[in-house]
């Protein structure tokens, strides 16, 4: 079909059917479920509708199917809510890192070559090491350019310069890490400097949406319904995690949040259905 429909940086575009497929299957639905969605939302799809508008839609029919479903489909928007500072967002990417084999360390001072550096995250496993830029956005329109890959690329170097002398066999290197995308020319300049890029489908098949559902590290705010009050509960006791939420017994998801037994019991429920399923 030819809608044109508009984007949340403005651009406009014709409506994507099989994208929004294939958006749908990975968050769980089953092809038929899915196809059923998609003609729900075709019908309601006016000229210059917002993907917003379109997401809102597809949330509300998928509903319907599967609450785990639900909450793996809002997982680009969960990482946005994750700020408003970008620190849970740093401990974030550790904990997703420390699931693939790392040794990791969270809002590090260290020593360059030239000056003193914050680093976000620092990761080592076996031979490897990496110094990691966080840069977490709460709009998909605030994508980190080109000049941000170049200030991070020099402060990297520094690192390097200084931390090689000591490194022996270990092979160290600079990623960036952001919750929404890249413009192209940082990905150009991040593939020529030999910067690792990690962003929302980016690597293609490698990117922070296919490790974060590889290993079902989903982040608390995939759940809706929680006050501003409730979430700062969460980060203040380092529960970043559906996985922590998870482990939780029911009382003390109760006693943390003043929430009802009841409540608590249905979000711990929502936790396994979404981490164990």
């Amino acid at each position: 079909m030819h809608i044109k429909v508009k984007k949340a940086s403005g651009v406009i575009e014709n409506f994507n059917a099989m994208k929004l497929l294939d958006s749908l299957v990975r968050s769980g639905a089953s092809r038929e479920q899915a196809d059923e969605i998609i003609e729900q939302v075709v019908s309601q799809v006016k000229p210059y509708t917002s993907t917003k508008k379109i997401f809102r839609l597809a949330h509300k029919y998928l509903r319907q199917f599967n609450r785990a479903s639900v909450l793996r489909y809002s997982l680009k928007n969960a990482l946005m809510r994750l700020g408003p500072t970008g620190y849970p967002f740093e401990r974030y990417v550790g904990e997703l890192l420390r699931q693939y084999g790392y040794r990791v360390r969270v809002g590090l001072i260290m020593d360059g070559k030239c000056v003193r550096h914050e680093v976000d995250v620092y990761a080592e496993r076996d031979r490897e090491a990496a110094f990691i830029e966080c840069k977490f956005r709460n709009s998909a329109e605030r994508t980190p350019d080109v000049k941000v890959a170049m200030y991070f690329h020099s402060r990297f170097l520094d690192l390097r310069a200084a931390i090689g002398r000591r490194a022996g066999k270990k092979q160290y290197r600079g990623w960036l890490v952001t919750n929404t995308r890249f413009t192209s020319d940082a990905l150009q300049y991040g593939s020529c400097s030999g910067l690792i890029l990690k962003s929302w489908r980016y690597p293609e098949k490698e990117g922070l949406e296919q490790m974060i559902e590889e290993k079902k590290m989903y982040p608390v705010t995939v759940m809706s319904g929680f006050t501003s009050a409730q979430m700062r509960k969460l980060m203040e006791h380092r529960i970043i995690l559906m996985k922590d939420l998870a482990a939780m017994a029911p009382r003390d998801i109760a006693r943390l949040l003043s929430v009802s037994e009841k409540r608590a019991g249905d979000i711990s429920e929502q936790a396994d259905q979404l981490c164990f399923c």
